[in-house]
Order: C-alpha cells, then structure tokens, then sequence
C-alpha cells in the first residue's frame, strides 16, 4: 500500500482515484485473504479512510464468497429477501453472528466517513511502514484522522513521537469504534492483525 499511495504524484488528482477491494472480475476479498476476519476489518478500514474514493462491491459488507474461476461465482445474487431466496440479509435475522459483526464494522467506520470531511477531500500523509506496522492521517482545517495498521501475527509497538509532524498540537487520540482513548505521548502496543482509526484531539 505505501509503495503503491507513493507515486500519486504520477496522478493529475490522486483524490479522484477509485479505490476498491474487490470486483465482479475479481476473486472476492474474503476469499482472498482466506476467510480471515481481522484481515477483512484491516482491508475495509484502510478502504474507508485512505485517500481517494472508496467502492464497495456488493455482499462484501456480509463477508459473501467467490472465486473469480469463473467469474460467474463472483456475480451470484445477493440473498436480500427476494422471492425465491431462503435467506434475507438485510435484517439482522437473516445474518449469521459473524456476517452482522462485519457488517457493523462497515456500517460504523462508513457512517463515520460520511460526517467526516477530512476522509473524504482532506489531505494524505503516510509513513513508512516500520515492522509491519503502516501509518498514515487524514486531515483538514478542522479534524486529523490517525490511521495505524498492525499487519503482522504478533503485538507491535510504535513510539508516537515518530508522527510530531502531524501530531503537534494534539493530545489524545480516540478510537471511533471502540470509543478507547490513548495519550500521544506515550508508547503504543497494537495488537496483532488490528487497525485503529483515531480522531486526534487537544
């Protein structure tokens, strides 16, 4: 990701970008990362806050699965309740526990895009990733929004101090899905495959 968000200097307006996960020509993204949710919650958090504009591809938000061999398998129906369909899973009675907790995380982290400006036109800083940890902010005149990805299989530390350009002025940082906040000046511990989406205040 960072390799790839570093050359949008090649792009007239890398805001205009199109970002997507998956597509009706590609293997879908749960399947991809063999059906592991914390990686699914990494991908759609990084979907939902990094620069550009975001595309969701139908049934990604219920963790729907696809090999792209033939694409066909990637294109079946969503189960929405249609004559015909056994399932309906657009009421919370027809998703399994594991389909509705993905489902919550990308209806959270999409609503809290939707009132957030700076995730939508704000500016973009990434850092180079340090043992498998990726930083990155969103930000504006009015809000910065701290992006920090744990890819790796174990707990990593960062030291905050590393970010003072973007941080300088703020406080505190609040997780907007756990609610947790966490002081700047001190070291954090991530925990293996996490991201933490965190609205940075004074």
């Amino acid at each position: 990701l960072y390799t790839t968000l570093a050359q949008d200097l090649v792009y007239k307006d890398a805001m205009k970008n199109v970002n997507f996960l998956d597509n009706h020509d590609k293997t879908r993204f749960f399947s991809e990362i063999g059906e592991d949710v914390d990686k699914f919650k990494i991908g759609i958090g990084w979907l939902l806050t990094a620069r550009g504009i975001p595309q969701l591809y139908y049934g990604t938000e219920i963790l729907m699965k696809g090999v792209a061999n033939p694409d066909g398998w990637v294109r079946l129906g969503f189960p929405g309740g249609w004559p015909g369909d056994k399932e309906n899973k657009f009421e919370r009675s027809g998703r399994t526990t594991s389909e509705d907790s993905a489902y919550n995380w990308v209806r959270n982290i999409a609503n809290y895009r939707k009132k957030t400006p700076a995730l939508q036109t704000g500016k973009f800083t990434q850092y180079v990733p340090e043992d498998g940890v990726y930083t990155y902010f969103r930000y504006d005149n009015n809000k910065t929004v701290m992006v920090v990805m744990n890819t790796m299989e174990k707990e990593r530390s960062i030291q905050t101090g590393r970010f003072a350009e973007r941080t300088n002025g703020f406080a505190r940082a609040k997780n907007i899905v756990t609610g947790e906040t966490a002081s700047l000046k001190e070291q954090w511990n991530i925990p293996a495959k996490t991201i933490w989406i965190l609205e940075l205040a004074k």
